[in-house]
């Protein structure tokens, strides 16, 4: 197997979104970290004002909100870094973040089941304007979580994207807090209560999520299948592909990573490096933020190989001239035992041409799928050698007399086609 990695393949891939949207994400993720610090002090006030167990614990869950924000804004920084012993960058550092975010949120979940066993001894109060309070917090909540989730998409973040799902999950506990205060406003006093229960909840589920997606990143988990289906139809329109043998992608924060191994319908190295380097670039054109991609390429393998010899009769002398042999015989082998399962012999249509005859007679064994052509000639520097070149065939030069001796002398068995030159 031949590995084919284009230079572009090392450098920054064309998908990754630089400069102006990497400076956009952060400047998100430093609208968010503000506005957690507004609505955990508008909150804490709010809990002071009410005396809700409810508010206290939306703003304990606020606080940790503003800790991921700043894990956030460090990994989305952390990330940018390159070194010698991070060759392959420190992406992953914001799919940590996202995991580290997920930790605070499992742990404000803690928080919040203490403060619902032990509730803090102040009585509810001014419940009408709490719940109108807290209702006004979901509109800038709405306002920017869908915002983020748009930018998100934009720089393919998965920290921002974490942080864009955490901000809806506080829509949730707003309104069942505002419900419970609801419920104690109706002299249902166990309301409150209820409603910090469902916070806890809603709080874990989320917590939970972000930390299932965050580790399968983290663990080399395959990109979604929509994606890879995708991929496989980009290299499924080469033609010069069999098959698609493999296709491995995986994401390192916000870019994927892919490896895949084709079969090609050709021989030669160059042509194989050529169609390796347009698939790497129609797989970045088609598939965005992927930042590397590395193509594995094997020849065809053959059931049968078609080799030709040209002949000065037909008692089985080999011709001195290619160009000018009368005949040539072609017969396929198979390349699991080397056995002669056809045979043929052709008459040179090309041997009366006063010029050109030669690259004639090659371009016509191209059209007979000819694999391998043995002959006594060489053909350094002539048009044949170019047509044979850009065919793939393989051109193997004997002194051997006859066809007879050829096959009973041949030292070499090909069971598979391992020549790339």
């Amino acid at each position: 197997m031949t590995t084919v990695s284009p230079a572009s393949a090392v450098n920054q891939g064309t998908g990754r979104q630089d400069g102006p949207s990497e400076g956009r994400g952060k400047r998100i993720a430093i609208y968010s970290l503000v506005l957690n610090l507004l609505l955990a002090a508008a909150k804490y006030l709010l809990y002071l004002y009410g005396g809700s167990t409810a508010v206290l614990a939306e703003a304990v869950h606020s606080l940790t909100d503003v800790v991921g924000s700043l894990l956030v804004i460090g990994g989305m920084y952390l990330s940018e870094k390159k070194s010698k012993q991070f060759p392959w960058g420190l992406y992953k550092i914001e799919n940590l973040a996202a995991v580290l975010s997920s930790v605070m949120i499992l742990l404000s979940a803690y928080e919040i089941a203490s403060m619902i066993v032990r509730p803090a001894p102040l009585a509810l109060r001014n419940l009408d304007s709490t719940m109108i309070a807290l209702l006004l917090m979901a509109t800038p909540i709405v306002l920017f979580s869908r915002y983020e989730a748009k930018m998100a998409a934009a720089v393919n973040s998965p920290s921002l994207l974490a942080d864009a799902e955490n901000w809806r999950t506080d829509l949730a506990p707003l309104a069942v807090v505002a419900a419970g205060i609801g419920g104690a406003r109706l002299s249902f006093t166990a309301a409150d209560s209820i409603a910090a229960v469902a916070v806890l909840v809603l709080v874990v589920k989320a917590g939970y999520g972000i930390l299932k997606d965050s580790m399968k990143s983290l663990l080399d988990a395959s990109v979604d299948s929509k994606t890879v289906d995708r991929m496989r139809e980009v290299v499924k329109g080469f033609p010069q592909v069999r098959e698609p043998i493999s296709i491995q992608a995986r994401n390192s924060g916000r870019f994927i990573f892919v490896e895949i191994s084709v079969n090609l319908a050709l021989t030669r190295l160059k042509e194989a490096y050529k169609i390796a380097l347009d698939l790497e670039r129609e797989i970045k054109d088609k598939i965005s933020f992927v930042e590397r991609a590395i193509v594995h390429v094997e020849p065809e393998k053959k059931e049968f190989l078609r080799y030709a010899v040209p002949l000065a009769d037909r008692e089985g002398a080999i011709s001195e001239h290619f160009a000018k042999a009368p005949l040539l015989v072609l017969w396929d082998e198979r390349t699991s035992d080397g056995a002669v399962v056809s045979q043929e012999y052709l008459e040179n249509p090309f041997v009366q041409l006063e010029k050109g005859k030669g690259i004639k007679l090659a371009e016509h064994l191209v059209t007979m799928k000819v694999d391998v052509l043995y002959t006594k000639e060489t053909f350094e520097g002539k048009g044949p050698e170019y047509v044979f070149g850009d065919a793939g065939i393989e051109i193997r030069k004997t002194n051997v007399l006859d066809l007879k001796g050829l096959r009973d002398h041949r030292p070499e068995k090909i069971h598979t086609m391992e020549v790339l030159s």
